[in-house]
């Protein structure tokens, strides 16, 4: 006899599946684009689907392995958050255009961004060490 699934596991199991379905769909996507730049379709697209199925790919994982997200079971991290959307953002924005570039020399990544990753990257480095040093003194 099977135990009643609790509203939690369901919750689980449905993040799961619709993780699958985004992964699935960011396939489809990246298929879709193979077969676009075949046809001289290119330049109606210019690099979009690309960027959405690689955006949807990663929200795909993150459903499906929602502890990527996660401090601790149970604790979704602001921070972790913040970085996903901030790193989500730097990617799908050069895909898009590194698409599109025809040399590397066209593919030109803007200085600023260093320092917006930098921050990201280094803000959570803090909040980490600061968050080790609270619990040691305790």
């Amino acid at each position: 006899m099977s135990t009643p699934e609790t509203t939690e596991e369901k919750n689980d199991r449905l993040g799961k599946y619709f993780g699958i379905f985004l992964i699935v769909l960011a396939i489809g996507g990246f298929a879709a684009t193979a077969i676009i730049s075949l046809i001289d379709l290119e330049s109606i697209i210019n690099g979009t689907f690309p960027a959405i199925s690689f955006l949807v790919l990663i929200l795909g994982l993150v459903f499906y392995f929602p502890s990527l997200l996660e401090e601790r079971k149970g604790e979704i991290s602001t921070m972790r958050i913040v970085v996903l959307i901030v790193v989500l953002v730097f990617a799908v924005v050069y895909i898009k255009l590194g698409w599109v570039a025809g040399t590397f020399a066209e593919f030109v990544i803007d200085t600023s961004w260093i320092y917006i990753l930098g921050l990201a990257f280094g803000s959570k480095a803090f909040q980490k060490f600061a968050e080790n040093d609270e619990g040691a003194g305790s």
